[in-house]
């Protein structure tokens, strides 16, 4: 029998020779005519215990870490055995699905390392569009005292940032090549998290490249995913050669024979062997799904922070101004109103209707490729929803050009084709998204083959609101459900928080747009 001495952080053992002979300079003590072995409860000694067959001994890091958290936040169960994971494998995968609270698990894992002396400073790799809201965000509201740069904006820009120093450095994918020999020339960084990892599953591409080489001399390195072969089995080589290169497929050639079959000349299907042999390669790992989570409700609602473009910002401020003016003018009325309230969401959200009749884009590619990082990290069906048909055009246009599989319902779709893609989306593999307008969901439609939600942008009717959110909460409905909502201004965020009160907008815009406008 062990004795864990929490007190101390020390581990008593019945002395062996083998346990001697594993730790020759431990302390030797006798206690009532028993020789006992007095050992440190570390990472190494946890292992090597284990090893040996001391199955129930716990990690150090869920034994002595105190999983301090600035928001009240405690970690759910299966959050602290993912931390447990990323601490005692050095290179690892977390595959956990989308809203199992990764980000905070990868967090609390880097500060215990830090804490204990094993590790410096840590580089999180990820989407873009997680940089500062996701990343930068979530580490504030769990240990505010760490020291955090983005690395983002032109070369110059960040290389000074990378100069200042840290504790952590968040950077996005294809930003990295920009610093990525500075980052080299820095052994002081020396843990490595890889987030939304599979943009690495083609080894050939130039991040990928960049990346191995940075990769191959940290101490920790972690390739987090909660979709780790979207595009079939294959995809795990790129992952497998960045984060456990000594484990990896010798070649992708190699790999896809043992996965994958030749049904023609240029298609090939999975063999029934392929999940097995991937999960092998990329292991070590922990996989938890958001229905494993037993922490959370049924039904989870969350918003994602995301950056206006420069254009965005700049119209968003001009119709702001114009409402104000307005205001101040004593002109305002319910219809002009709603028609700027209308006009700031288009702005959000990144296409807005002109007085001429046209659409004009914005720079919205970082909402955009929101929308893609969450399709992606998805593990069943999504339905996303847009109030505007000129945002439903850009989203499939999108949608299209990653080669994603989807449906879009509109008030122009007859109805017996809606009848055909519901009928397909719920019964059968096609479709993994619908790209639909809110209004178009009719009361009564079960689509529960998706458990995710995605609003691209809100609606101004509470009843909408709530029948659209009804098509996944149903009887047949096998998993825990997310409301994803996007959000970019202060339009969508009092859109949200007066839709979640129960308030239908189109009654409160006059309210709204004081308060937009700063008035009282």
């Amino acid at each position: 029998m062990l004795h864990l001495s929490p007190s101390t952080q020390q581990i008593v053992a019945p002395f062996s020779d083998q346990l001697h002979a594993l730790f020759p300079d431990a302390p030797l003590i006798d206690y009532e005519d028993q020789d006992l072995i007095v050992l440190p409860h570390g990472i190494d000694e946890t292992r090597l215990l284990r090893n040996l067959g001391y199955s129930d001994l716990p990690s150090p890091i869920e034994a002595h870490y105190a999983f301090p958290s600035a928001d009240g936040k405690r970690p759910f169960k299966k959050q602290l055995l993912t931390s447990v994971s990323m601490v005692m494998h050095p290179r690892s995968f977390v595959l956990n699905g989308m809203g199992t609270g990764k980000t905070k698990a990868a967090i609390w894992s880097y500060d215990y390392l830090r804490s204990t002396g094993r590790a410096d400073k840590m580089l999180v790799i990820c989407p873009l569009s997680t940089t500062r809201f996701t990343w930068e965000r979530e580490i504030f509201n769990t240990i505010p005292q760490l020291r955090v740069k983005v690395l983002t904006g032109s070369a110059e820009r960040r290389h000074k940032l990378l100069a200042d120093d840290a504790d952590i450095y968040i950077v996005n994918h294809d930003g990295e090549k920009v610093v990525h020999a500075a980052i080299m020339a820095r052994p002081d960084i020396d843990v490595i998290c890889f987030d939304e990892a599979a943009a690495y599953r083609n080894a050939r591409a130039e991040r990928s490249k960049f990346a191995r080489q940075l990769s191959r001399s940290r101490k920790y390195v972690w390739g987090m995913t909660g979709s780790p072969t979207p595009s079939g089995p294959t995809d795990a080589f790129g992952l497998a050669a960045l984060i456990v290169p000594d484990t990896a497929p010798r070649s992708f050639t190699h790999f896809r024979d043992d996965t994958m079959i030749r049904v023609g000349q240029w298609k090939w299907v999975a063999k029934r062997a392929a999940a097995d042999i991937v999960a092998r390669v990329l292991s070590p790992a922990v996989r938890f799904t958001l229905d494993e989570i037993v922490e959370l409700p049924p039904v989870v609602e969350r918003e994602i922070q995301i950056e206006m473009g420069s254009r965005q910002t700049a119209t968003y401020n001009m119709l702001k101004d114009h409402a104000a003016a307005l205001l101040k003018e004593g002109t305002i009325t319910a219809v002009n109103g709603g028609v700027v309230y209308s006009k700031l969401l288009q702005t959000s959200i990144g296409w807005v209707y002109g007085d001429d009749g046209e659409t004009y884009e914005l720079d919205n590619q970082d909402r955009i490729d929101a929308l893609m990082d969450i399709i992606e990290s998805a593990e069943n069906k999504l339905i996303v929803f847009s109030p505007f048909i000129s945002a439903m055009e850009g989203i499939a246009k999108s949608l299209k050009k990653a080669k994603i599989d989807f449906a879009t319902i509109s008030g122009k779709t007859p109805n017996g084709e809606r009848a055909e893609v519901f009928q397909a989306f719920q019964h059968t593999d096609k479709y993994k998204v619908i790209n639909a307008h809110p209004e178009c969901m009719s009361h009564g439609l079960t689509l529960t083959a998706a458990d995710t939600i995605v609003w691209f942008g809100p609606t101004l009717k509470l009843e909408t609101y709530e029948q659209a959110n009804a098509r996944i909460t149903r009887v047949g409905q096998m998993h825990k459900q997310q409301i994803i909502k996007l959000v970019s201004s202060e339009a969508e965020k009092m859109a949200y928080a007066r839709l979640a009160l129960k308030q239908d907008l189109q009654t409160n815009v006059l309210d709204i747009i004081a308060e937009l406008a700063g008035e009282e």
